[in-house]
């Protein structure tokens, strides 16, 4: 991925259209039969915007309605223009979502009166918040001079954070309490530490990520709808011991349609699909490490540099110069290459389609250990039976994804 966005490719001078010309065996970059990129991809900001609101639907806070509580998504952009950090409104690693308290201290929640709860019974002693949580996920190094994309402008408590690790710009769509004292503080910090804030509107009110087919069975349970109850039960007396708390008598529960991992890594993946330019083909791929961070994230396009202007995006021509394949970089190599992480090592691998055994090659060089993919199409090609051949002896899981939905929207408006 490219910090710069499409408009900032330049006209091709004649020196390069007559160097395509020669060497593609005849391929004028000027002929009015050339197929172009796609028109409709989504730019950078939409984009990254997305990441931050499909993310949010990883959370399990059962009140988005409510302008304190709004679910809430960040994704954080280096200076080179990759993704280097993600992360969603939840409880710390390891603290159960059923066992500490979902109810707000700010509103009432199914028939709770906050003013009625005490403060260790309301999420705010124990809730990390996405801003946070993004940065303690980061995959490089550091997130100096990076940006950060949120739909809700940040806390007092987030804006310290956002600070001290050195994040230049907090691009954001609304201020639902620009007259709180939390934003006010937020809006002096920045403007001392010099952190540049830019309010934005999306192009569009929503992006649909389409899986195709679902295979969803009704008739099979679905086990984020049931709590775990051994594990109310293993915690109980420390809940009750330290903070008077009895979670089995909890009125607001954590909501029970956020995304699993395998929807939300491969949700990413196809959203990152519609960053391609590829008027035929748009494939994505995430990759994930051990811990559930996202540490790469790629799309199928032309090398950096290269114009999307300039080379064939054709899939039949009479001479194979004339192709898109010979220049396009897929995927996955792409997610391997745009890595923030020093190792991807033993990490898992999220795309739409099998790979190829270009990719396959990659895929095991750089030590990922599982292949997870919605769609087969080319099973039966050779470039396939290669990749199978490769994975199998190198140890390299494959998983067909069987996703429970056919879509998931992502909605900009409350």
């Amino acid at each position: 991925m490219a910090s710069k966005d499409e408009g900032s490719h330049p006209s091709p001078n004649k020196n390069i259209r007559q160097i395509i010309l020669t060497e593609s065996r005849g391929y004028d970059i000027d002929s009015p039969n050339n197929i172009p990129k796609r028109p409709d991809y989504l730019s950078w900001n939409d984009y990254f915007l997305s990441v931050a609101y499909l993310s949010a639907q990883r959370s399990k806070d059962p009140n988005p309605s409510n302008t304190n509580s709004t679910r809430n998504g960040a994704c954080i952009v280096d200076t080179k223009g990759r993704i280097v950090g993600i992360g969603y409104d939840g409880f710390p690693r390891g603290c159960s979502d059923d066992c500490l308290p979902w109810a707000s201290s700010s509103s009432v929640e199914e028939g709770v009166n906050a003013e009625e709860l005490a403060w260790l019974e309301t999420r705010e002693p124990w809730l990390c918040h996405a801003e946070i949580n993004a940065i303690l996920n980061k995959c490089s190094s550091d997130v100096v001079g990076g940006r950060m994309f949120v739909p809700n402008f940040p806390s007092n408590e987030c804006a310290k954070f956002i600070i001290q690790s050195g994040i230049q710009e907090i691009i954001f769509v609304k201020d639902d309490n620009a007259d709180s004292n939390s934003s006010r503080a937020s809006r002096i910090l920045f403007e001392l530490s010099g952190v540049k804030l830019t309010k934005i509107n999306p192009t569009s009110p929503s992006i649909k990520i389409n899986f195709g087919t679902s295979t969803t069975n009704p008739s099979k349970s679905n086990p984020k709808s049931i709590q775990n109850e051994d594990e109310m039960e293993k915690y109980l007396g420390l809940m009750q011991r330290e903070a008077s708390i009895d979670p089995f008598k909890y009125r607001v529960k954590k909501r029970a349609d956020y995304l699993t991992w395998d929807e939300y890594f491969m949700g990413v993946a196809f959203l990152s699909a519609q960053r391609s330019k590829d008027p035929s083909t748009q494939v994505g791929a995430c990759i994930v490490d051990a811990n559930k961070s996202i540490i790469g994230i790629g799309y199928n396009g032309f090398p950096r540099g290269c114009s999307d202007e300039v080379l064939p995006w054709a899939r039949s021509a009479s001479c194979e110069l004339h192709k898109k394949y010979p220049y396009v970089v897929h995927a996955e190599v792409n997610a391997i290459l745009n890595k923030g992480s020093a190792s991807i090592r033993g990490a898992t691998i999220y795309v739409a389609l099998f790979p190829c055994n270009e990719c396959a090659k990659v895929i095991i060089q750089s030590g990922i250990r599982e292949v997870v993919y919605l769609n087969d199409h080319y099973h039966d090609t050779d470039g396939c039976k290669a990749s199978r051949i490769m994975f199998k002896m190198a140890g390299v899981e494959m998983r067909q994804y069987q996703p429970e939905h056919q879509e998931i929207i992502i909605r900009f408006g409350n």
